[in-house]
């Protein structure tokens, strides 16, 4: 029988500490190549030394992350345009009611004058086109 050897590739620099935590940047890097297509997922494992498993695992948490970073903004400011809306609306109550008391008051003293030139026979309201007097 013959016996076949099986070469041994040569592991690269960061082979030799597989157990080494990788910064996000370094991730992100990483599957960065593997989505743009430059290298293979096999071919990432084996320059930087990483389990298939582990450069999956990393692929999806960077794909969920950006979906999560998006939907927060979008969550975020549809929260803070639902708050403007709500203060413009209560803004917008605020000044009808000014407004209703602002004719109710034009209404009780329109009321009042027409009362005292009746009862009391005093011009009060001034005919149009009056000059002001010297007093």
């Amino acid at each position: 029988m013959t016996e076949k050897k099986k070469q041994k590739s040569q592991p690269s620099p960061l082979s030799k500490v597989p157990w080494k935590r990788r910064s996000k940047d370094e991730m992100e890097l990483i599957v960065g190549q593997i989505q743009s297509g430059s290298i293979s997922i096999w071919g990432a494992c084996k320059k930087h030394g990483l389990n298939r498993n582990t450069l999956k695992l990393w692929m999806t948490r960077l794909r969920v992350g950006s979906l999560t970073d998006k939907t927060l903004t979008t969550v975020s400011s549809s929260k803070e345009d639902d708050k403007k809306a709500l203060e413009l609306k209560q803004q917008i109550r605020q000044l009808e009611k000014a407004l209703e008391y602002a004719n109710l008051k034009i209404l009780g003293l329109e009321t009042m004058i027409k009362v005292t030139e009746e009862d009391l026979q005093i011009k009060i309201k001034k005919k149009p086109g009056t000059k002001r007097s010297k007093e």
